[in-house]
């Protein structure tokens, strides 16, 4: 497979435990995240299961399925760098 190196950036046990995680999150910080931020929150999610986690997104990619600009993706893809969502 080509994207066998994310196994090195899998953050979570399982799924399920990924899933937890982003539902905890939402809960904790619904009204502090803008509709794209959660949206992208969701897009990333739903492709990081092979890996948990994980996956390889362009920006571009995560623009078009969610119809925002590619600016907006990547200053949000940033944020949630920074924002570590994680356990």
């Amino acid at each position: 497979m080509a994207f066998e190196y994310l196994a090195t950036y899998k953050t979570f046990e399982s799924v399920a435990d990924m899933d937890k995680s982003v539902e905890n999150h939402m809960v904790a910080h619904y009204y502090d995240l803008t509709e794209s931020e959660r949206a992208i929150v969701f897009k990333l999610a739903s492709h990081a299961l092979e890996h948990p986690g994980a996956c390889h997104l362009k920006a571009a990619t995560i623009a078009e399925a969610l119809e925002i600009s590619t600016k907006i993706t990547v200053a949000l893809r940033n944020w949630l760098s920074l924002a570590s969502l994680k356990r």
